[in-house]
């Protein structure tokens, strides 16, 4: 049996609001919390719905049961809110499934009472059927389990646009969501309170879902329209707390006051331990004075063994204290990569300028010295000697013992050269058997001298073939020194190379020089 009449008005918009704001909001089904909140416009429009049926309904036995059916919507709904909001903060696409079922419980319990509540009356102590102008309804009588569900109710409702306008406050310049907020719960909770408050004296006119249908539609125009769903705001907080390099905070005294997570395993301390310590145990270079005051960035310093560089920023530039945000990023990995870029660049140097079996310099390093030498004493006058020696008959040796023992005595003779030239000596391999010394600030005389000591080494160095067999191997050599009439690099090298030719024709083993 049903029946006509104005109280099915409010349910009735109740569920056009709804069924349209959830047709709006399916749109958005991309982005975290768009399913909490669909959840919310499915409890909303059930409630509706339902209220809808009980005005519609005549029987009293219809009615009570449509009052047990429509708790459902009734008791979801602030969980539906409470989980938009969570999914919303975390940003996640639903609720975690533990949380949404640890807060559905009291809605469950409430749920099963309404079905049962004949045998104890816990959530309607007595229902009366009345008939008013013609229409019949229901007196309710609540009982001790309603007000705690409504208590409950108002709480998750708290809860979750408390949450919601935290978010947006700290991550939204324009006030207008923040205030939908505040003010789409604020309307709700009003129609739940007059509907259980001694002044709700019409007793079939029920404000309750029709009032959550209008905070949604609050919250639709005020925030939704504004990019809530496009543009998820961020907490800062998590985001700080979720960043890979450390973040650390610090007061005008150097004390640390926050660390993000990063931070705390960088410093392998405990929080509480590593919070109000002093930042100068991390970062002896701490500099004492503010850090806008001397405008110098941090030095890159060295913590359990990983190397940081260090950026700062001054929360507040108008106060004279104020803390300043230390982040650290990791650069160990790009600092190996660059000294072993270097020691790279000096090898390929090293091999660019020297010769690979002896480790002397090359040909084109001795003619840059020489070149160098000779255009110093054109200038400032002294004088540069050249000794230029070759091996005798090493030809033999090659051919006889084979060219890998002719390597070991060409790499012998390049360290006897070695401990023999000064520090300021230039030694170098030409080609072949082929040697060379430069000597700056050397006159005929002091080249001889050494040119004979050089000699004298070779000829006494012990040289063992293959076979352990003693070789004897000997050395000439031809020395020409320049003064400051010298210009030419090449005549001076030819006169070296001709003394080295007299040595030879002369019986080898032997010292020749000359004077330009």
């Amino acid at each position: 049996m049903f029946q006509l009449t104005l109280w099915s008005i409010p349910p009735l918009l109740a569920a056009i609001v709804t069924a349209v704001l959830y047709r709006r909001i399916k749109r958005n089904n991309h982005v975290p919390g768009v399913h909490g909140l669909l959840l919310l416009m499915s409890c909303i429009g059930f409630w509706a719905v339902s209220q809808l049926a009980s005005t519609l309904l005549a029987l009293p036995t219809h009615q009570i049961l449509v009052q047990q059916i429509s708790l459902i919507g009734a008791v979801l709904t602030p969980v539906a809110w409470m989980s938009f909001a969570i999914s919303y903060a975390r940003r996640q696409m639903r609720a975690p499934p533990v949380m949404l079922n640890t807060l559905s419980l009291v809605p469950l319990a409430t749920i099963l009472l309404g079905f049962t509540n004949p045998m104890h009356g816990w959530i309607w102590q007595d229902i009366t059927p009345f008939v008013e102008a013609g229409y019949a309804g229901l007196t309710l009588s609540y009982g001790p389990w309603f007000y705690a569900q409504a208590l409950y109710s108002f709480v998750l409702m708290i809860a979750g646009s408390a949450m919601l306008a935290y978010i947006l406050s700290v991550s939204q310049s324009d006030w207008r969501p923040v205030a939908a907020i505040i003010a789409a719960p604020t309307v709700a909770t009003a129609a739940m309170l007059y509907h259980v408050s001694p002044w709700n004296t019409l007793q079939l006119l029920d404000l309750r879902a029709l009032g959550i249908a209008v905070a949604a539609w609050i919250l639709y125009r005020g925030v939704l329209r504004y990019g809530l769903l496009d543009n998820i705001p961020v907490v800062r907080d998590r985001v700080v707390n979720q960043l890979s390099d450390p973040v650390v905070v610090v007061n005008h005294k150097g004390l640390i006051v926050d660390a993000n997570e990063a931070a705390v395993s960088m410093f392998a301390q405990e929080r509480p331990e590593l919070l109000l310590s002093s930042i100068a145990q991390f970062i002896p270079r701490w500099p004492t004075d503010d850090l806008r005051n001397d405008g110098a960035a941090l030095d890159e310093i060295t913590i359990s063994g990983q190397i940081y560089d260090v950026a700062f920023s001054v929360l507040d530039t108008f106060a004279k204290q104020s803390d300043v945000v230390l982040v650290f990023r990791d650069v160990t990995v790009r600092r190996e990569g660059e000294r072993r870029l270097r020691r790279m660049q000096k090898e390929l140097e090293r091999l660019a300028h020297t010769d690979a079996l002896t480790g002397l310099f090359n040909r084109r390093i001795f003619m840059q010295r020489l070149e160098e030498e000779v255009e110093r004493v054109r200038r400032h006058g002294s004088a540069v000697s050249v000794l230029l020696f070759d091996l005798d008959y090493f030809k033999r040796v090659n051919d006889t013992y084979g060219h890998d023992t002719g390597d070991v005595v060409l790499a012998s003779i390049a360290r006897i050269a070695t401990d023999v030239k000064r520090m300021s000596d230039v030694a170098a391999r030409l080609g072949g058997e082929e040697f060379a010394l430069l000597l700056p600030e050397t006159d005929q005389q002091g080249a001889v001298q050494l040119a004979q000591r050089l000699r004298s080494a070779i000829e006494r160095h012990q040289y063992l073939s293959p076979a352990g067999a003693p070789l004897h191997v000997t050395a000439s050599i031809g020395v020409a020194t320049a003064q400051r009439s010298a210009k030419d690099v090449e005549k001076l090298l030819s006169s070296a190379d001709r003394a080295l030719y007299r040595a030879k024709n002369n019986g080898r083993n032997r010292v020749c020089s000359t004077m330009l």
